[in-house]
């Protein structure tokens, strides 16, 4: 019944993109990548489901981008949106200008599934703009191909970029990808609220300070705390391996009760009933000094008037180490069947060199890939503190096992913050549920 399924899906789907576009010219539906206003985040705030799902008109086809008019095209699908989108446009504009090419660039929706039929079927892009976490399950599926041997290889990602964003590019000893941006999760401060030297410098200066600060109302520290994406700088700072590249994982472990012990006493300095939009509210409210976000939220903490500073996730005092976040990474790859592979080789290089991502950087405020970029723009104190924040991370695991971990995460911090299970249960009945979870997926 479920290979039905997905037969079935794939011939809608692929009969949608058939109707839609009778080319790679013109490809009519695409993939969505994370962007300024889709975070690469993979924990957006958890929202009720209605009682029954009203009835939705299909989203409109969106219009394709064609820049230059070379004789040789590049199809890029991304999923870019607003002013974000604007300045990548721009860099690629630039490129086919001088370049004599045509760059077409088309957002499709839904790229994920869209990707796994069109290209297999001949009727997907050159390049798939997306985040690492994708490499794996694409790369099993034979929807993008290897970089090796066209130029791009490992030693050619270490002298380009920085050790967290070359990492995320290599699944099975093999590159698949070039790096645009970083994203990571970091404590971001109100100046009015905390003095820099006042800020934790440890999980147990953390409490502490909280204890002390906290009032009616008003909190030293708050995050997205029953959420598997911002809880991850607690499991791996304590030093928990959350997925292996052959799907297993140390939830249940020594060190991870060391972490589910520390996220259950977070539990007593912040509110019992708190999830991300609860963080934020407080936070712009100036009810919380200090926030656990990522760089999406700057921008709407600036509108409400808040002075904030950055500072990187104290050390884990169990571990002695730092805090670790995901470092989720933006990028291109190619896909199978590209019938333009040398020209999208030559444009993902451009699109990685210091110059564009410098440029990048200081229009959209994301954290530039390539470590000459960095050295360009670090004068600017956010950018610079998601960079040192960034360099304390871990990748987004590409293995096609994470798909295994978020929900049995997400049960386990519940359990934990709720009180239904004591830590030590908690983190076992986590443990059991993904292995059956990573089972369903070999």
């Amino acid at each position: 019944m479920k290979r039905f399924t997905h037969i079935l899906l794939a011939v809608l789907v692929a009969a949608t993109l058939l109707l839609a576009a009778c080319g790679q010219s013109s490809p009519a539906a695409a993939p969505t990548a994370p962007g300024a206003a889709e975070p690469t985040k993979a924990a957006e705030p958890t929202k009720a489901a209605p009682a029954a799902e009203p009835t939705k008109a299909a989203e409109p086809t969106p219009a394709p981008d064609a820049l230059g008019s070379g004789s040789s095209e590049i199809v890029i699908w991304h999923g870019w949106q607003g002013d974000y989108y604007e300045a990548i446009k721009q860099a690629f504009a630039d490129y086919a200008s001088k370049n004599n090419v045509k760059i077409t660039l088309l957002r499709v929706p839904d790229l994920n599934n869209k990707v796994q039929v069109a290209v297999p079927s001949g009727q997907g892009p050159d390049i798939i703009a997306w985040v690492n976490d994708q490499i794996g399950k694409n790369a099993l599926s034979g929807t993008i191909q290897p970089l090796d041997s066209l130029g791009i290889d490992a030693a050619y990602l270490t002298q380009n970029f920085t050790d967290v964003a070359s990492s995320a590019m290599v699944y099975d000893g093999k590159a698949y990808g070039v790096p645009e941006s970083l994203e990571a999760i970091t404590f971001i401060y109100n100046k009015k609220l905390i003095q820099t030297a006042d800020l934790p410098t440890s999980t147990d200066d953390l409490i502490a300070r909280a204890k002390a600060f906290n009032g009616p109302d008003k909190y030293l520290f708050v995050y997205s705390s029953k959420d598997a994406y911002f809880s991850a700088p607690w499991w791996q700072g304590a030093g928990v391996t959350l997925v292996t590249p052959d799907g297993k994982t140390e939830l249940s472990s020594d060190k991870g009760l060391k972490a589910a012990e520390l996220i259950k006493s977070f539990s007593t300095i912040m509110p019992k009933e708190i999830d991300y939009g609860v963080a934020d509210t407080l936070f712009k409210e100036g009810k919380a000094a200090i926030i656990m976000n990522g760089p999406w939220a700057i921008a709407d903490y600036q509108k409400s008037g808040l002075d904030v500073g950055l500072a990187t996730v104290p050390v884990v005092s169990s571990s002695g180490q730092p805090g670790q976040p995901f470092v989720g990474v933006k990028l291109l790859m190619l896909a199978a069947n590209a019938k333009n592979p040398t020209g999208a080789v030559e444009l993902m290089k451009y699109y990685g060199s210091a110059e564009v991502q410098a440029k990048l950087a200081q229009v959209n405020k994301q954290v530039p890939a390539n470590k000459a970029a960095q050295e360009q723009v670090k004068s600017d104190p956010i950018i610079a503190g998601f960079i040192a924040q960034a360099a304390n991370g871990k990748p987004l695991p590409n293995t096609q096992f994470i798909d295994a971990m978020w929900d049995p995460i997400s049960k386990t911090l519940e359990a934990i913050w709720t009180g239904a299970s004591p830590p030590d249960q908690a983190i076992k009945d986590g443990a059991t549920l993904f292995d059956e979870k990573a089972q369903d997926l070999k």
